[in-house]
């Protein structure tokens, strides 16, 4: 029987398992694991990492994005006690707005690659009272998950009143009133009661795990690249205030054309040639006795392809679940137009693979 609903927090993401939750904490509670040691390889927003705290699991998450770092400060690397942290929220609700990076770059102001292109992400009163709210978090004293803590709460608070389809390569050309015209207030994010966890930034296949029972894996299996759709939460989390550059005033560093791309951002996973040599490398180098992936069959990753990797190892087996598509996906964003309108459910795999101890 598949548990019940599991809240979590998060912002809107492409890909979020927050649906199949419930089936993915199953999944794992009835593996014959030799202690409660997860590790949550591509954690994103970590509402995976969230549910499996919340049901006594020790958790390590890990992603190349550093918002990941900030979402998993917020909710997994704590033992879920942050009222003490409404003073700061408060204090910081209460600064004055200045404009800086983000107003000069994402509120109503022209494209750096074409003037003639205006980028509205937030409204400017917004833009600056985020700029101040940002630039105040550096000046505070407080621990390193605290101060990741707080600027997820600025994350989740722009989250609210963006302009955006969730994707920051996607703009709308007018304003949605109903969303952006709102006042930028900061609240207290939920403490995630359990074990505190700990967070690694870096790529899955240079990572040095510690031993672990199971690995849960969700690679993009896409073309999508979050290190672009993602880009302005990274921005805001290491506060670099880097150049941009395109249409959309992207941080000039994934612009992977450019001379100034950051490599270490790239994935295999992104790439139909690559995804599923690096999924066979990232099982074998995992000193797990499962891994356990997320799995889609719109992904880069035929089915067939994927079974005949799994039978490599000592057993798997397949779950699915069958849910609605992301609305970027039916609305052309995976290819065309016409056919992703029509399809309304993709099957989600929910695959257990068991290796061999020697292989642990």
């Amino acid at each position: 029987m598949t548990a019940k609903k599991i809240n979590t927090y998060g912002i809107r993401y492409l890909g979020s398992k927050n649906k199949i939750l419930p089936l993915i904490i199953d999944v794992i509670g009835n593996l014959n694991k030799r202690d409660n040691k997860v590790i949550d390889v591509f954690t994103g927003t970590t509402r995976v990492a969230q549910a499996l705290k919340m049901h006594g699991y020790d958790v390590t998450t890990s992603d190349l994005s550093w918002a990941s770092e900030a979402y998993s400060n917020a909710f997994v690397c704590n033992n879920g006690s942050v009222d003490h942290l409404q003073k700061y929220i408060d204090e910081l609700n209460k600064v004055k707005p200045t404009a800086d990076w983000l107003t000069n770059h994402y509120c109503d102001v022209a494209a750096k690659a074409d003037p003639t292109v205006n980028i509205k992400v937030w409204k400017k009163k917004n833009g600056m009272k985020a700029d101040a709210i940002r630039e105040h978090i550096e000046t505070l004293d407080v621990e390193h998950w605290e101060k990741m803590y707080l600027i997820s709460c600025l994350i989740f608070a722009m989250d609210k009143l963006d302009n955006t389809v969730g994707l920051q390569q996607a703009y709308l050309k007018g304003w949605k009133t109903d969303r952006v015209d709102k006042d930028l207030k900061l609240s207290l994010l939920p403490g995630v009661k359990g074990t505190p966890g700990n967070h690694i930034v870096g790529s899955a296949l240079t990572i040095d795990y510690q031993s672990a029972s199971v690995a849960y894996l969700d690679p993009p299996y896409t073309a999508a690249d979050y290190s672009t759709y993602y880009h302005i939460w990274d921005s805001i989390t290491k506060w670099d205030k880097p150049d941009v550059s395109l249409k959309t005033n992207r941080r000039i560093d994934r612009v992977k054309s450019g001379d100034k791309a950051d490599k270490s951002m790239q994935s295999p996973w992104y790439s139909k040639r690559k995804a599923l040599k690096a999924t066979e490398d990232l099982i074998n180098r995992m000193p797990v006795q499962y891994c356990v992936f997320s799995y889609s069959d719109e992904g880069l990753i035929s089915y067939e392809e994927m079974e005949t990797l799994c039978k490599k190892y000592k057993s798997y087996k397949f779950h699915q679940q069958a849910h609605a598509l992301h609305v970027m996906s039916r609305i052309g964003a995976g290819g065309d137009e016409a056919d992703n309108a029509k399809k309304k459910k993709n099957i989600e795999y929910v695959i257990v693979i068991e290796k061999e101890e020697e292989t642990c």
